[in-house]
C-alpha cells in the first residue's frame, strides 16, 4: 500500500497536467479516483446513507461513474455527473451501458468552476475529492458558488473533500512513532477549514461536519502503518487491519477525507 508520500514521489519523476494524470487513470476500473478501494467503499457506503430514494443527483468530478452508478442501481436516483477527462467520461458512458442505466444517467465533460448554467436544479450535488483538485483557493471557492447553484432549495452539497488539519493531526501521530509525514499528492490542494468556514451564507447553510473516514485512517495510516514498518512488510490496502478498520464506525477527528454537509436555504423575495 502506497502512502500518500510514496505516490506524490513516484509521480514527481515525469513531469505531467492533472488532465493527463486522470485521463489516463481513467482505464483502472475501480481503482481510477483513488488507489484506496476501502476508502472509495466508505465515501459511496456514506453516499447511500445520506441521498433518499428516487432524487437527482448532480455528480461533479464523477470519474468513471462509479459512484452514480451505484446510487442508480440501489437508490433508483436519477443522475448527471460531469467530469473535466473526456476518457473518464467515456468509461462512465461505457459503465452506463453495462449496467443497463441509459434512462437514469447521463454524463458529460465540463469543469466544476465552469458549470453549464442550463444544467438545471437537483436534490443533491455531491463531489469526492474534487475540489482538492483545482489550483488555488479562489478557484475552489468559486467552484463551490457553482454547485450550490444547481441545488435545489432545501436540497443538500454532500462535499467529500480532504482538509489539511485532519492531515496534519495524522501526521502528529505518525511523526511521534518514528512514521514519515505523509504529504498531499502533487496534484491536490488540500482544503483549509478556515477557509471553507467562511464560504457559509444566509444562503448556503454548513449543516454538518462529519469526520466519517476518522477510524479508517487512525488504523491504516498509524497503527497498521507502524507495525508494518516495525516488521519490515510493504504496506497493502487489503492488509487485515485495513479490512476491518473500514467496518467501524468513525472514532475522533483523524485524516483529511471528510463530509461536509451544505444546504441550500430558500430565499425570501422581498
Amino acid at each position: 500500500m502506497e502512502t500518500l508520500s510514496e505516490l506524490r514521489s513516484a509521480e514527481d519523476k515525469e513531469p505531467q497536467s492533472k488532465l493527463s494524470f486522470w485521463s489516463e487513470r481513467a482505464t483502472i476500473g475501480k481503482n481510477a479516483g483513488t488507489n484506496d478501494f476501502l476508502l472509495k467503499g466508505l465515501e459511496i457506503e456514506l453516499l447511500m446513507g445520506r441521498i433518499a430514494e428516487g432524487t437527482s443527483v448532480l455528480d461533479v468530478g464523477s470519474g468513471n461513474g462509479l459512484t452514480l452508478v451505484s446510487l442508480a442501481r440501489h437508490k433508483n436516483c436519477m443522475g448527471l455527473g460531469i467530469d473535466f477527462s473526456e476518457e473518464m467520461i467515456r468509461e462512465a458512458k461505457r459503465n452506463v451501458l453495462e449496467h443497463h442505466l441509459e434512462k437514469s444517467l447521463s454524463f458529460c465533460v465540463g469543469r466544476a468552476e465552469r458549470l453549464p448554467g442550463d444544467l438545471g436544479l437537483f436534490d443533491y450535488v455531491l463531489t469526492e475529492r474534487c475540489l482538492i483538485n483545482l489550483d488555488n483557493e479562489q478557484t475552489q471557492h468559486d467552484a463551490f458558488v457553482e454547485l450550490m447553484k444547481h441545488v435545489k432549495p432545501g436540497g443538500r452539497y454532500l462535499m467529500i473533500e480532504s482538509f489539511i488539519q485532519g492531515l496534519d493531526r495524522i501526521n502528529r501521530l505518525r511523526i511521534s512513532l518514528g512514521l514519515a509525514r505523509i504529504d498531499p499528492p502533487w496534484h491536490n490542494l488540500f482544503l483549509d477549514e478556515e477557509s471553507v468556514h467562511r464560504w457559509e451564507t444566509n444562503e448556503f447553510c454548513l449543516e454538518e461536519i462529519y469526520p466519517f473516514s476518522s477510524t479508517y485512517y487512525f488504523l491504516s495510516r498509524v497503527v497498521y502503518a507502524k507495525i508494518a514498518q516495525d516488521r519490515g512488510e510493504a504496506l497493502r490496502y487489503d492488509s487485515e487491519i485495513n479490512l476491518v478498520a473500514a467496518k467501524l464506525p468513525p472514532i475522533g477527528d483523524f485524516g483529511p477525507t471528510r463530509l461536509w454537509q451544505w444546504r441550500r436555504m430558500g430565499i425570501k423575495q422581498p
